[in-house]
């Protein structure tokens, strides 16, 4: 009887394409139930396998369980607009002390040398050779002298109508809608924002992303959708040293949606994404279309995104215009139906309330995890640090830093992608917050709790959050309020200092330090 080895090691090749290698070590690794895979320091050359259905992607580990992917020293270059991993159905697997970046990152920067209402143009640096007709999902501007987003400056997506090459390395952007950029800035121009990402699990349970470094990605750097108790640790998303990167990970620095158990963030840096660090919710509401029969409904995602609810799933049922549950009911089963209408057959094991309306929105309870970050920095990033949609959340000991848009935002809305839910049982403790909330998404707040209902509109009484806690924070310099609370049942405001806040307020409410409305149960000892 052969020993199981304890771990098998892979090299790269030197040049060549590693990931074909890589697979075949994940493969063996499963096979022969060999618990750890070494990557030997050096740089990895990864293309997408080409492979339906996950042909955009390097490596895919389907039902692997008890894997560490260990590589201090490894340092994994992936080609093209694709991802690094994908896991579906797997469990108990980490990933520890790997590098990735992309040698031709999703974005070109260069300075604005010309403007008009319909185009401008680009001198790209040489660092991103560009051909002509690049598409470009997304643009922003920055500072020249900071490298920072320019305070309230352009911020456009999905404006751009194609690209053209007037001259080598500068092309002409031109606009189908949106705001040119002035002459004399740096332009960010995303080629890709919600691509492939870096790390992306699917239906997995407890696992561990330990030491990793992301330069670039097309899409998210850490993406879990349904999945059960996920941990980041000492894990960075960073503007690559030595380069004139403006963005890092194109979307998000990480993202959890509809997962269970515990999703743990410690001692990680998230610096220079186009979207959030962090964002953490129960998964996505459903609005009633129809009711068929006492027990069933058909439903549909506002934007007809995809959000199944499992069999046993506790659903809150709420009014849209006040997002404030009057029913909990659990699910019996579930048809989803075809693509592009995505609408989602819930038959329900209660039967349905009377005072069911069209348009009321169903929100998963049983998919609202434990939150638990500490430590975390966040920094020069467009949009918000935290977006904390979920329930028996603690934010503790993190810094955020010219963040275009609010830090801690304890939230759900019905306005655009229809994120839920309801708040329970959150506290943000010891956080600091210096120039927050002056640019891009920029809201109504830097720390806040709140609901945003159809046309932007405010909870008219309490009850859609539940005992919400800020306390012991710092927030110094804001556009807007310095903390933004509504719709919770139960507030503590407590020992906040707050400084330089509503430097140019958006509207007349965000004119004073603090704002709290339609909240009840309101305990307030601020600075």
């Amino acid at each position: 009887i052969m020993a199981q080895p304890a771990q098998l090691t892979l090299s790269p090749s030197g040049g060549e394409d590693d990931a074909p290698a890589l697979r075949a070590a994940i493969a063996r690794c499963q096979a022969e139930r060999i618990p750890k895979l070494v990557l030997a320091p050096g740089v990895y050359q990864l293309h997408p396998s080409g492979q339906a259905p996950h042909h955009t992607w390097c490596a895919f580990l389907n039902g692997v369980s008890d894997l560490t992917v260990s590589g201090p020293g490894a340092t994994l270059l992936v080609h093209g607009v694709s991802g690094a991993f994908i896991l579906a159905g797997c469990h108990n697997v980490t990933f520890e002390g790997l590098t990735l970046d992309y040698p031709r990152p999703a974005q070109s920067v260069g300075t604005v040398i010309a403007s008009s209402e319909k185009s401008f143009e680009v001198e790209v640096l040489p660092e991103y050779p560009v051909v002509g007709g690049e598409p470009v999902e997304a643009y922003m501007d920055f500072d020249p002298a900071t490298k920072l987003p320019r305070r309230r400056g352009v911020d456009n997506y999905y404006g751009v109508e194609r690209t053209e090459l007037v001259r080598p390395q500068v092309l002409r952007v031109h606009l189908r809608h949106g705001q040119s950029p002035p002459v004399g800035v740096l332009v960010a121009l995303r080629h890709s924002v919600y691509g492939p990402g870096g790390w992306y699990a699917d239906n997995s349970s407890n696992l561990t992303y330990r030491d990793l470094t992301i330069y670039s990605v097309p899409g998210m750097g850490f993406i879990a959708g349904h999945c059960r108790d996920v941990t980041l640790e000492r894990c960075r998303v960073l503007l690559k040293p030595g380069t004139s990167r403006l963005v890092s990970a194109s979307a998000d620095g990480s993202h959890f949606g509809g997962c269970q158990g515990t999703v743990t963030v410690t001692d990680c840096e998230f610096e220079g994404m186009g979207d959030d660090a962090v964002n953490i919710k129960s998964g996505l509401y459903l609005s009633v279309r129809e009711k068929v029969d006492e027990h069933t409904l058909v439903t549909q995602h506002n934007l007809k995104m995809v959000d199944v609810p499992g069999v046993g799933d506790t659903l809150e049922l709420s009014h849209a215009d006040t997002l404030i549950p009057y029913a909990s009911l659990t699910v019996a089963k579930v048809e989803l139906g075809p693509a592009p209408e995505h609408l989602h057959r819930v038959t329900l094991r209660e039967p349905l309330p009377a005072e069911l309306a069209m348009g009321d929105v169903l929100g998963n309870a049983t998919r609202a995890p434990r939150v638990r970050i500490r430590g975390v920095q966040v920094r020069r990033n467009r949009a918000r640090g935290f977006l904390i949609q979920s329930r028996d959340c603690v934010i503790e000991d993190c810094t955020f830093r010219d963040v275009t848009g609010g830090g801690v935002w304890v939230m759900t809305e019905v306005v655009h992608f229809f994120e839920s839910i309801g708040t329970r049982d959150v506290v943000v403790r010891r956080c600091t917050f210096d120039n927050v909330g002056y640019g891009a998404a920029l809201g109504d707040g830097v720390l806040g709790a709140f609901a945003l209902l159809k046309n932007f509109g405010i909870p008219p009484k309490p009850g859609v959050h539940h005992n919400i806690t800020f306390e012991d924070n710092v927030i110094r310099g804001s556009d807007n309020a310095g903390i933004w609370c509504n719709g919770v049942a139960g507030l503590t405001l407590r020992r906040n200092t707050i400084t330089d806040v509503c430097r140019q307020p958006t509207r007349a409410e965000t004119r004073q330090p603090v704002v709290v409305m339609n909240c009840s149960e309101v305990t307030r000892d601020d600075q």
